[in-house]
């Protein structure tokens, strides 16, 4: 891929409007900005110096490194270049008594000290949720210049689905969808492993094999972020003798995860993530 440096070393006007909504779209994420050409170096499989002429306008965005920046932090080109007030709109939770209702949240500027007693949107590790602040109030707070709650919508668990056959992992995102999750799709595990590190997973269903790797190495990070969400492993290859039956056996122990062979049984698929959920924290 062309490194799209721009002679001058100055930021053109397109290239500053890309840089300032990926940073925009970055930080409402949680993203610091110290971090952010490690992280999009990572993610796109640049080096670390074509990251940072990204981050600063000296090399120009192509529309497909945009767009899958974008779905790594689960949204749209839309909504990342949306016109308007300039607030940033992000999915969230509120509670409304017992109920956790699924929501959209338009921030405002954030907050060092929230005023107790205020509403104000909360980013921690499982995600936005607005709140009414209290004294102890911690991490990322911002104003929230609108809230929509979508009327009789459950909080939908999100779940990502990776394997390289992109057909079947289209088919198995739909038919979570359609049964009520919020299924993102992956081909790459270098995407998963970008995407995990600004999103809040419920839960995964994953490929053992990717491409000619194991995910060992993905699953031992996820787990480090999160030991007991629902982790449904996939393969076909342990009858064909690809697979050492050891090896997932002893991942299955050491991780907590729940082995499936292929071809995928959606019914099974969907009772087990149910169960999991239901039985969890």
């Amino acid at each position: 891929m062309s490194d799209g440096t721009n002679p001058s070393g100055t930021a053109r006007a397109g290239d500053t409007l890309a840089v300032d909504c990926m940073r925009s779209l970055m930080e409402r994420h949680g993203l610091p900005r110290y971090r952010q050409s490690a992280w999009l170096a990572d993610a796109l499989g640049l080096s670390y110096s074509q990251a940072h002429r990204r981050m600063n306008g000296t090399s120009a965005w192509s529309l497909g490194e945009l767009e899958r920046v974008a779905t790594l932090f689960g949204e749209t080109l839309s909504d990342v270049f949306a016109p308007g007030d300039g607030s940033a709109t992000v999915r969230g939770t509120v509670k409304i008594g017992s109920a956790s209702l699924d929501c959209q949240l338009w921030l405002g500027g954030r907050v060092d000290r929230a005023t107790p007693g205020s509403m104000v949107a909360l980013q921690t590790s499982t995600g936005w949720s607005a709140v009414i602040a209290g004294p102890s109030t911690e991490g990322t707070v911002h104003e929230i210049e609108r809230l929509q709650i979508r009327p009789g919508s459950a909080v939908r668990k999100v779940v990502a689905v990776l394997d390289d056959d992109e057909d079947l992992t289209n088919t198995i995102c739909a038919q979570l969808s359609q049964s009520g999750y919020d299924a993102r799709p992956f081909y790459r595990t270098s995407d998963l492993r970008s995407s995990a590190a600004v999103q809040r997973y419920d839960g995964f269903v994953i490929d053992w094999i990717v491409g000619e790797t194991s995910v060992l190495k993905l699953i031992t990070a996820l787990r480090a972020q999160d030991a007991a969400c629902p982790m449904v492993v996939l393969t076909a290859q342990v009858l064909a003798g690809v697979v050492d039956e050891a090896d997932i056996a002893d991942a299955v122990k050491k991780f907590g995860l729940v082995f499936s062979e292929k071809p995928v049984r959606m019914s099974i698929l969907l009772a087990t993530l149910s169960r999991a959920f239901s039985s969890g924290p």
